[in-house]
């Protein structure tokens, strides 16, 4: 049954692509895009147009009758469609338009006003978008140029970069430790503590501690729990028990006096940070310049800086 949507432009030029070299694999290559997107957007093309356009086998693909008209119809609109967009540069070379950036509010709290400050230097005409949300948002339906996040990310159809570590360390208020003899983290069972959802398990604090040697995994009921790693942070200035806080995260109240490590031989386990972006806009000026301004400023920054690209 044909679709009432209209063919996606994305989707006719992965078409076109692959009635060129009779092969998905070869369109693939050519598009930077993986197999399995240009089969998907394929058989999306199929359903709007209520027709089959290809003929797959496992040595080839052909075009149907219904292909082939499809091919003769759109090959020369589609590259001169191209032809305009290559073409078109402004004229003084300034990077200009709207970016569009999603992250968490722990991460943007951390980096991102270095990062906004170093990247207003590459592009000062460039207008910052950002949706800071504790959730991982569907970049390509949130028309999202770029999002930043700590820990391991799970998107599809992504590349992603792994640019820096924070380090996690148990903290509190000063007066809150006045009063504690704490040897180790298995003194913590009768303390307050303060956690953030994602370390729980079963209604449980689920911190796994190391001091290079030993790992203790502290398991208890907390005695509050938030849904985000900047209230516990605030929670734990105001004295309110221990948590878990990166490093970076901590800094400012550990430099104003507010919170001190607490058992500063034992850490929790270290956080990834990445950028993720779609294929296609990784050449775009204001993304690339984005993603440098983000490389630079972690460098610099108290996160551990790593690098590693990935392309799923």
């Amino acid at each position: 049954m044909k679709s009432t949507q209209s063919p996606d432009l994305n989707s006719l030029r992965i078409f076109l692509e692959v009635a060129r070299t009779e092969s998905f694999s070869s369109a693939a290559h050519r598009l930077h895009l993986p197999p399995s997107t240009v089969s998907r957007r394929l058989l999306e093309l199929e359903t709007v147009l209520g027709t089959a356009l290809l003929l797959r086998s496992t040595r080839r693909v052909s075009l149907t009758e219904a292909g082939r008209q499809l091919l003769d119809s759109i090959s020369g609109a589609l590259e001169t469609v191209e032809r305009g967009i290559a073409n078109f540069r402004p004229v003084d070379g300034a990077v200009r338009g709207r970016l569009r950036v999603a992250t968490s509010f722990s991460f943007g709290r951390a980096f991102l006003p270095s990062i906004l400050a170093r990247y207003a230097e590459l592009c000062p005409e460039v207008q910052v978008d950002v949706q800071t949300t504790h959730q991982n948002i569907d970049l390509i339906g949130e028309s999202v140029d770029v999002a930043l996040r700590m820990g391991q990310p799970a998107d599809s159809d992504m590349i992603y970069r792994k640019i820096g570590i924070v380090e996690q360390r148990l903290y509190a208020a000063p007066a809150f430790c006045s009063g504690l003899a704490l040897s180790g983290p298995e003194d913590l069972r009768d303390v307050a503590l303060v956690a953030h959802r994602t370390r729980m398990r079963r209604e449980l604090v689920h911190w796994t501690l190391s001091n290079g040697t030993r790992h203790f995994t502290v398991e208890q009921p907390p005695a509050i729990v938030v849904d985000d790693p900047i209230l516990v942070e605030g929670l734990l200035s105001q004295g309110l028990g221990i948590g878990l806080l990166s490093d970076v995260l901590a800094a400012d109240g550990v430099a104003t006096g507010q919170l001190v490590p607490v058992l500063p031989g034992w850490s929790g386990p270290p956080v990834p940070l990445y950028y993720l972006y779609h294929q296609q806009l990784g050449d775009l000026p204001k993304v690339a310049e984005f993603l440098k301004a983000t490389r630079e400023t972690l460098r610099t920054k108290s996160a551990r800086p790593d690098a590693e690209t990935i392309t799923t």
